[in-house]
C-alpha cells in the first residue's frame, strides 16, 4: 500500500514540474512557441534548442546556451548533456552525490567564495520519468552572487544531466523549467 502511494505521490511530483516548467515558459514566452521557432537541430547540433538562447557546442557532448532575449537576466547560461538510457539512481543517492559536488565545487573556486545548497528535490518512486535537482547559490568576495539548478532527467530513452546559472533565482529558475520541459520530452520520445 505504501509504495503505490508513494508510486502516485512521485508521478505527482514529475506533473507538478512539468507544470511548473509550461508555467514558467508561458511567462517567458511559451515554451511550444518557443521550441517551434527554434532552428532545426543538425547532425551536429543539439537536439532540443530554445528560442532566444545562442548555442555554442561544449567539450565533451555539452549544449551550452546563453540568453539573448529581454526576459532573463543578461549571460544566463543553460548547459545539458545527454546519456544513454540506464541511469539508475535514487533521491537518496542524488542527494549524498550533491554533497560530494559541492566540495569539489569548493575547493576550485576563489579563496572567499561560499557554497551552499539550498534545496534538493525529485522523485523518489521507481519508475520513469523521474527527475532530481538541486539549487546552489554561490557568493563571491565582492559579494556577487550566482545561482544555479542543476539536475538529472531520467526517461527510458535516455537521461540527461541539465545545469541552469544566472545572477538570480528567477532566471535560473526559468531556464532550467524551459529546458527540462523539452529535454523530458525528448528523453521520452517513442
Amino acid at each position: 500500500m505504501q509504495a503505490a502511494i508513494n508510486g502516485a505521490l512521485g508521478r505527482n511530483v514529475i506533473r507538478y514540474l512539468l507544470a511548473v516548467a509550461v508555467a514558467a515558459g508561458a511567462v517567458l514566452g511559451s515554451v511550444h512557441s518557443a521550441l517551434a521557432q527554434a532552428p532545426s537541430p543538425s547532425a551536429d547540433g543539439p537536439p532540443i534548442a530554445i528560442s532566444g538562447w545562442r548555442y555554442e557546442k561544449g567539450a565533451s557532448d555539452i549544449h551550452l546556451f546563453i540568453c539573448e532575449k529581454g526576459a532573463c537576466v543578461a549571460g544566463s547560461r543553460v548547459s545539458y548533456r545527454i546519456y544513454a538510457p540506464g541511469t539508475a539512481m535514487s533521491l537518496d543517492q542524488f542527494r549524498r552525490e550533491q554533497d560530494v559536488v559541492l566540495k569539489a565545487l569548493q575547493q576550485r573556486a576563489p579563496p572567499g567564495t561560499t557554497m551552499t545548497i539550498v534545496g534538493i528535490e525529485g522523485d523518489d518512486g521507481g519508475s520513469l520519468p523521474r527527475m532530481y535537482k538541486v539549487r546552489r547559490l554561490t557568493v563571491a568576495p565582492d559579494g556577487t552572487q550566482e545561482h544555479v539548478h542543476s539536475g538529472l532527467l531520467i526517461g527510458t530513452n535516455a537521461s540527461v544531466s541539465l545545469i541552469s546559472s544566472a545572477l538570480d533565482e528567477k532566471s535560473a529558475s526559468a531556464g532550467y523549467a524551459q529546458f527540462a520541459l523539452g529535454l523530458m520530452l525528448f528523453i521520452q520520445r517513442p
